[in-house]
């Protein structure tokens, strides 16, 4: 009986060691299934391993989960946050402009535009100089969009637009986020739309770059206190540090073709949301044409639920094309570091307000800072 005992003994002992030895030798450990880190060149954005896939940084607490990027702009949309629902009580004003422009054909016609005013702006106060910022709408809307004007009135739907634009504006100056910047909302119609039937008569897009640099931008310098100093090409252009242009949809095309395309002596911040242009023509352009003009900052941005369908062109495409093509380009927001471009995602948001304004909110914490 004893020794069947000690048999037995030993017989486990011999088993446990087998398992010792096995588990030792990775042999008795499950297989890892988890996929790999999905990572890529911080610079071309090229895929680890791939040879023809691009992905955007995609930050979480401002770190790209991709690489080590990282930013102070947020891709979570402002859409219900406190910057945007929340009235500042440091409220600037919008009043509405009439102009002439001669762009369109022979004949002049009437264009609107509504400018917005930060709060404490005096027209009597001429030695305080302010930054301008022109704000183009997409098709289909028009010059009343992104501050709720005309017959776009306050709504909490938020395709409707321009609710709470002011509010942001209001409290990132309010805060010392952002230069107390003009800001103007103009059209690319050849008219101004005076009804919602009008907006879709006449698109002007492809001279919109002639009536910003002849016609709007000397009325912005001839009637409010800009860094201008006069109306004239040669005062504008020297001024380009403090003018910028940001455009949503078709507006964002038009960033491409109207204002890298021929207003960069004039313009040096661009914001590009939800649309492309022809990146390989502007390459060249920039490159020769523009070569002294440089970039202060440049952004774009599409939501993550946004279709291909939604915007005009390729965003993404647009982006890295320029920016593998234009040197100076380096994409990050520390701009005293020399940084001057970012392409952003913004979660969970389709081709609509809430990416265009959490767009323009992280656009105005480097526009005009350099």
């Amino acid at each position: 009986m004893k020794n069947k005992f000690l048999k037995a003994i030993g017989s486990l002992l011999v088993l446990g060691a087998l398992a010792v030895s096995v588990t030792a030798c990775g042999g008795g450990e499950k297989p890892d299934n988890t996929p790999a880190k999905k990572t890529h060149d911080p610079v071309t954005l090229l895929v680890t391993g791939k040879t023809d896939e691009y992905a955007p940084h995609n930050f979480v607490d401002g770190k790209c989960t991709m690489c080590n990027e990282t930013t102070i702009f947020t891709q979570d949309a402002v859409s219900k946050s406190d910057v945007l629902t929340k009235a500042c009580d440091r409220q600037g004003t919008v009043e509405k402009i009439t102009y002439m422009s001669n762009a369109y054909g022979d004949e002049a016609v009437e264009k609107w535009a509504y400018v917005y005013l930060p709060y404490g702006y005096s027209a009597d106060d001429k030695d305080t100089k302010y930054d301008v910022l022109y704000m183009l709408h997409g098709m289909g809307l028009n010059e009343g969009y992104w501050f709720s004007q005309g017959y776009y009135q306050p709504t909490d739907m938020i395709y409707s637009g321009g609710y709470g634009t002011t509010n942001v504006l209001d409290n990132l100056m309010k805060e010392g986020k952002a230069k107390k910047t003009i800001c103007v909302t103009p059209t690319f119609y050849k008219i101004t739309a005076k009804t919602p039937d009008d907006q879709t008569k006449s698109s002007g897009t492809g001279d919109f770059g002639k009536e910003l640099r002849e016609e709007l931008m000397p009325y912005i310098a001839e009637h409010y206190n800009t860094y201008a100093a006069g109306s004239s090409a040669e005062a504008l252009k020297a001024a380009r540090d403090h003018q910028g242009y940001v455009g949503l949809s078709m507006g964002s095309a038009i960033s491409y073709s109207a204002i890298w395309g021929s207003c960069l002596e004039y313009i040096s911040y661009i914001g590009s949301f939800s649309g492309g242009g022809n990146a390989d023509q502007l390459v060249t352009s920039k490159n020769s044409t523009y070569k002294d003009c440089t970039i202060n900052y440049y952004y774009a941005t599409v939501g993550t639920l946004e279709g291909k369908g939604d915007y005009p062109g390729d965003p993404f495409g647009t982006y890295r094309t320029l920016k593998a093509g234009i040197k100076e380009l380096q994409s990050g927001s520390d701009i005293k570091n020399g940084d001057n471009c970012e392409y952003m995602l913004c979660n969970k948001t389709g081709h609509n307000y809430a990416t265009w304004i959490t767009a323009l909110y992280n656009c105005m914490q480097v526009f005009f800072q350099k």
